[in-house]
């Protein structure tokens, strides 16, 4: 068979290219590196001869056909892993296995005791949870096989035959630490944060905010400086310890400590644009009733956590 349509190729391509190297790549593959050269070279054979790695630097790269290549074949193989499982499982059964991608932030502060639950009432059940980062268009692939669902931001009109079930709206608040703002005070407007340290949130999951509404107002956002961070706990650790303020925190994750007074609402009235919550899977994987279960019981869980949430923040006035 040509290396080309052979999908085992294709998983040693993505294999490769998602650990950046040959040898990295080696245990996971459970094959030894010459192998792995082999199949690569047969593979860029069977495709004409086209390059799908940049051989020319000490880390093997992808060549813009191959990264093309990986995209079209990670889809390809999660599609292949889905036919397998879906033709030999019950969908009825409350067993099997459940991938789900959820956000580092979501999956630290809310979903870890829900997870644990599920698993003790379902042991028949093998639940795998990973951090996801993804951002849109969303994506199933994982290291560990294709994700069943995946919890995001959204919508995605990218991928409109996908199930894209809306549980919530997320917005945002700029916090300080009292800390914070015993030594340098509280800005009293959007441009007063030029003279102030912002702490900011970088992913791919959720973008970074660069202005401020309020009513039919716009500003754009200008520190005096910043301290940047990639995951929304890490710059929430930072700003409760007085590093600064931070202009996007979600208020899911800071409407205890506002309760507790560990953070300060700062610019009350300013906001960024709100996002909405989205948890997303496949049709052909909504058809198990293990997935149906989690997807219902999970979106009660964080349902209930946004309830006491929208609670909280009306009792402060910030609603």
């Amino acid at each position: 068979m040509r290396r080309d349509m052979n999908l085992e190729s294709w998983r040693v391509f993505t294999a490769v290219a998602r650990a950046g190297g040959i040898t990295p790549a080696s245990p996971a593959l459970g094959m030894d590196p010459p192998a792995i050269s082999r199949v690569l070279s047969s593979l860029e054979s069977a495709v004409g001869g086209t390059p799908l790695f940049d051989r020319s630097s000490h880390s093997l790269a992808l060549t813009e056909s191959g990264r093309l290549a990986l995209q079209t074949a990670e889809q390809m193989l999660t599609l292949h892993d889905e036919l397998m499982r879906g033709l030999q499982t019950d969908t009825e059964q409350m067993s099997g296995t459940i991938r789900v991608g959820i956000p580092q932030a979501v999956l630290q502060d809310f979903a870890m005791p829900f997870l644990v639950d599920f698993a003790r009432r379902y042991p028949e059940i093998h639940l795998e949870a990973s951090e996801y980062s993804q951002g849109l268009p969303v994506s199933f692939a994982s290291p560990s096989g294709a994700l069943d669902i995946v919890i995001s931001f959204g919508p995605d009109p990218a991928h409109p035959n996908f199930v894209q079930i809306r549980y919530g709206t997320g917005r945002t608040i700029a916090c300080a630490s009292p800390v914070y703002l015993s030594r340098y005070g509280a800005p009293s407007s959007p441009e007063e944060l030029a003279r102030h340290i912002g702490v900011r949130f970088n992913s791919p999951l959720r973008g970074t905010l660069r202005e401020l509404h309020r009513g039919g107002r716009t500003v754009p956002l200008r520190f005096g400086r910043e301290l940047s961070f990639n995951t929304v706990m890490t710059a929430k650790a930072a700003v409760l310890i007085g590093a600064g303020i931070q202009p996007d925190m979600a208020d899911i994750h800071c409407y205890r400590e506002i309760m507790k007074g560990s953070l300060v609402p700062v610019l009350k009235d300013w906001r960024g644009e709100p996002l909405d919550l989205y948890i997303y899977t496949r049709p052909e994987i909504l058809r198990f009733r293990r997935v149906k279960s989690f997807i219902n019981e999970f979106r009660r869980e964080i349902t209930a956590t946004l309830r006491l949430r929208d609670e909280a923040l009306r009792g402060c006035g910030l609603l």
